[in-house]
């Protein structure tokens, strides 16, 4: 089914609003889902760094209760007492109520100890929490600590510094709530009061309570991570995760989320990655998400660990979920501006049909190279503007084409004429020799081919230059031109060669003429600038039908004499004599 032009116009003007709605609509929808993701990712990298500040504010509390532990002057009293006085067990007790008061008023402490430098590191005084309650560990159930790490990386410490313990799941023996918890130790030396290094205060915090008040405030679409310097596990939306390395397998961040390897090797501060196709990996994210991880330091401490790294993660369709109903109204809004758009290209159409037709139509005589007819040549309006352009095309279009045509002319002419004499070159010349043997044999006369050579002109071109053998070339065209008649044919075949026809011969005699004639004009020198340079020729004649009856062997046969010539001294003219024996 064959389309109108309004039908089309009206079709093309409705696509052209529903593309435009469309497009609208949608980038609309790209943009706001870039905004929301970009807005997401400042909201999860500005909450991690809340939770990384929450973090070592908690550390350093810890840090600080542990400094004020360890000079308190009961500690001091403990450790200037002997350890079998009264005064010693009655300082020990004063110091065990202390270290209950602490336990009592901050419930993520779980183990408060004071522990001795000498004797394998024998615990002095030890607070428990065990559930609800607080245990005093003593006598014979005091351990010996000495071989654990943080008490000898402890005892190496300078004045004034804290050690702060990896963290760690406790497997302690006898620990009660913090066994098989993860742990976070800071510790500080205790000095007698005389400068004697007696021991350390030791507090163990737990990190359970700790991590549950980093997730507190945490909507449940963002799953937190925590690792330590070294990208194992800590926290992990799942428990099985974590801590492999006390299980002896290595479970780290780095091979979930490959950009936190610049975290973890100092590059970078923090990374946000964007996993589209999340690894198949137990316990890590199935579906395309967006990730923050933050370096945290955890404080001015001797530690293995001088830095955390914090992570938030969240599905990317949770980010995207407000844009489903701004998808909702961009559609209703697509479809109304739709349907206006419709009803605008049928009227448009509508006016545009009348005069777009004459120009359709006009258009159509130009490819006739008829008249244009009728345009709308005095509207104000884009279509009179199309009207104009039409006819001013159609004017152009004619000069063009008389253009066209002379330089077509131009052309034939150019591929038919030796370009530095003007004179016809071979290729016209073997047109002419053809269309003049025709005419010969039906008038049944002769024609002589003159094949003519200039003698030494290699010798011009080497001594003066190719711009001094181009203007004798020239001037040699000229007189060449002035000794034939004005019926014959001269041609340059190319270099030094030219050549003659000379049609409606009865006998040899005119052609003997010429060629004395031609030889005569070129014992006056040629001047070409300040030069005076004297050319010989060698000409070359062939007879039809006696010494050929087509185009080339005439040519062939001329080219011969013309070397024979050249033979004989140059400066003259020989006719062709077939060898002894030729047919």
């Amino acid at each position: 089914m064959k389309l109108g032009i309004r039908t089309r116009i009206t079709l093309l003007m409705a696509a052209l609003g529903v593309l435009a709605s469309g497009l609208t609509g949608y980038y609309a929808y790209r943009s706001s889902q870039t905004l929301l993701a970009e807005a997401a990712e400042r909201e999860m990298l500005t909450s991690t760094r809340v939770l990384g500040r929450r973090l070592t504010l908690n550390i350093r509390e810890a840090a600080k209760e542990a400094t004020l532990l360890a000079e308190l002057p009961a500690t001091q009293a403990v450790a200037d007492l002997p350890d079998a006085s009264s005064h010693a067990i009655a300082a020990r007790n004063n110091l065990a109520r202390i270290f209950e008061s602490v336990l009592a008023i901050q419930p993520e402490y779980f183990q408060i100890r004071l522990i001795r430098a000498d004797r394998h590191g024998l615990e002095v005084v030890r607070i428990d929490r065990d559930g609800t309650n607080l245990t005093r560990v003593d006598g014979a159930a005091l351990q010996e600590k000495g071989h654990f790490s943080y008490v000898f990386r402890t005892l190496k410490l300078k004045p004034g510094e804290t050690y702060l313990s990896p963290i760690f799941v406790n497997q302690e023996q006898g620990a009660h709530t913090g066994q098989g918890q993860p742990t976070l130790q800071a510790a500080r030396q205790v000095f007698a009061s005389n400068g004697r290094l007696y021991g350390l205060v030791i507090i163990n915090i737990d990190l359970n309570g700790l991590f549950d008040l980093l997730k507190a405030d945490l909507p449940p679409t963002l799953g937190l991570y925590l690792t330590n310097a070294e990208g194992d596990f800590l926290i992990h939306p799942d428990p099985e995760q974590t801590f492999g390395f006390q299980r002896g397998r290595r479970i780290l961040a780095q091979d979930v989320f490959p950009p936190v390897g610049d975290i973890v090797g100092g590059k970078a501060g923090y990374r946000v990655i964007t996993l589209n196709n999340p690894p198949p990996l137990r316990g890590h994210p199935t579906v395309p998400t967006t990730a923050v991880f933050l370096r945290q330091p955890l404080g001015d401490y001797v530690s293995d660990d001088p830095f955390a790294i914090i992570g938030l993660s969240m599905p990317q369709r949770e980010i995207t979920r407000p844009t489903h109903t701004l998808a909702t109204a961009i559609l209703n809004i697509v479809f109304v501006f739709s349907a206006i758009a419709f009803v605008l290209a049928l009227w448009m159409s509508r006016a545009l049909t009348y005069p777009l037709q004459l120009i359709l139509q006009a258009v159509g005589r130009v490819s006739t190279g008829r008249d244009l007819g009728e345009l709308p040549l005095n509207r104000k309006d884009e279509l009179g503007d199309l009207a104009r352009g039409v006819a001013h095309m159609h004017t152009q279009i004619r000069d063009q084409m008389v253009v066209l045509d002379e330089h077509r002319r131009s052309l034939d002419h150019l591929s038919r004429h030796d370009t530095l004499t003007g004179l016809p070159n071979r290729r016209m010349f073997f047109d002419v020799l053809q269309q003049a043997i025709a005419r010969a044999g039906q008038a049944g006369t002769q024609l002589a081919v003159m094949f003519v050579d200039l003698d030494n002109f290699k010798d011009v071109n080497d001594s003066h230059g190719h711009a001094t053998g181009d203007r004798v070339l020239q001037v040699v065209a000229a007189r060449l031109q002035h000794c034939v008649r004005a019926v014959d044919t001269l041609a340059r075949l190319g270099g030094d060669e030219f050549i003659v026809l000379i049609e409606s011969l009865d006998t040899q005699e005119p052609v003997t003429a010429i060629a004395n004639k031609l030889i005569a004009q070129f014992k006056t020198p040629i001047t070409a600038g300040a030069r005076e340079i004297l050319i010989g020729l060698s000409i070359g004649i062939s007879i039809l039908p006696e010494d050929g009856t087509d185009a080339e062997t005439l040519v062939a046969r001329a080219d011969e004499a013309m070397y024979a010539a050249k033979m004989a001294g140059r400066n003259g003219y020989r006719f062709y004599s077939a060898p002894p024996g030729s047919p």
